[in-house]
């Protein structure tokens, strides 16, 4: 059996080639001159680890592709464009493309565009710009083209001698004398009024939109007139505290002589009393003046006011005097466009009247 050998080098000698003895053998063990790591290469023998390499190669290559792909587009700058008209329903196309009807809000992109309002056969071209993250406001006015409504109906007065004579038409009983009947048909009626014991029987032809005087006076000889009241609101007319007519019709029949009528409108809060002289067979006027009333008006963030056409100036305006009853205010910016209000003016609240310029 072999003894184990014993070193016979040097820790110096072992840095190149060392020489170990065991026994009577010798062993030659020879250093590497290249300390440098080997490079390690690795070979892909089996299936599996290719096609799972390909897929992987092909799953990164379409996610570079498809996300060149899907990119969003970055939207233009816009702005907000808002067409009010004073009807609503009109027909909004913005560069001749319809774009809803009256009232509408509309996002619309910035620069120069031509907005056409249509309603019928009216319409109206108007040139806007439109700048980024801005609010535009368009009023348009587009004239009118439905026609006056036709009166269908007439008014009758009646009137006799003695008041209190009972009056019927076509065979209807419509009370007593002085009497005033509204919406009558067009055409002719049959009118029989009794009075004092006597029975008088008329036919009266009704006009559109007029009133037709009925007066029965046993001796020949007319002892009624008329009264005529213009007014800027329509008014009762009460004497005592019977109604006797409205200014809404052209004339009321009264029986000749002084009379003390109160006018009244509750709507706005008006009564005053007046006294007339009534001739027979004549017509009476009477011209009501109502007293002027403060008025307190304001816009945010501001606007010019227009009441009924006339310029009041610009908001805010406190205790301007106006007519009491219904009145059309225009407020208008030259950013934010223009806005009507129709209002009842009062005599008996404080009027405030607001308005928000500012896109809804």
């Amino acid at each position: 059996m072999a003894a184990f050998g014993k070193r016979t080098n040097s820790p110096a000698e072992l840095a190149g080639d060392a020489t170990l003895e065991f026994g009577a053998e010798t062993a030659v063990v020879v250093k590497d001159p290249d300390p440098r790591p080997a490079v390690t290469s690795v070979s892909l023998r089996r299936p599996a680890q290719i096609l799972a390499a390909t897929v992987l190669i092909g799953g990164m290559a379409a996610a570079v592709y498809w996300a060149d792909r899907l990119k969003v587009p970055t939207a233009p700058p816009s702005g907000s464009l808002r067409i009010e008209t004073d009807s609503p329903g009109a027909e909004v196309r913005v560069d001749g493309t319809v774009r809803g009807t009256t009232p509408v809000s509309l996002s619309i992109p910035t620069g120069q565009h031509v907005i056409t309002v249509q309603r019928g056969t009216n319409s109206k071209q108007v040139p806007v710009s439109i700048v980024a993250n801005a609010s535009t406001v368009y009023h348009i006015t587009l004239p009118e083209t439905v026609a006056p409504p036709v009166a269908e109906s007439g008014s009758l007065n009646i009137a006799t001698d003695t008041p209190g004579g009972q009056v019927t038409i076509d065979g209807e009983d419509r009370g007593t004398t002085p009497l005033t009947v509204k919406s009558l048909s067009l055409g002719q009626h049959r009118v029989v009024v009794k009075n004092a014991g006597a029975t008088y029987t008329r036919t009266v032809q009704i006009e559109a939109g007029t009133t037709a005087s009925l007066v029965l006076s046993g001796n020949g000889v007319p002892s009624w007139g008329f009264l005529s009241v213009t007014t800027p609101v329509a008014v009762q007319v009460f004497e005592g505290q019977r109604l006797i007519g409205t200014s809404d019709v052209d004339r009321i029949m009264l029986p000749g002589g002084d009379h003390e009528l109160d006018m009244v409108a509750d709507a706005i809060g008006y009564r005053a009393t007046r006294k007339v002289k009534v001739n027979a067979g004549q017509t009476a006027t009477l011209t009501l003046d109502l007293p002027k009333t403060p008025v307190s008006i304001n816009a945010i963030p501001w606007a010019e006011v227009l009441v009924d056409g006339t310029r009041l100036g610009e908001t805010p305006i406190g205790n301007v005097s106006i007519t009491p009853g219904p009145h059309e205010i225009v407020f208008r910016h030259p950013q934010l466009g223009e806005r009507r209000l129709k209002a009842v003016i009062s005599l008996k609240d404080p009027n405030r009247l607001s308005m928000d310029m500012r896109p809804r």
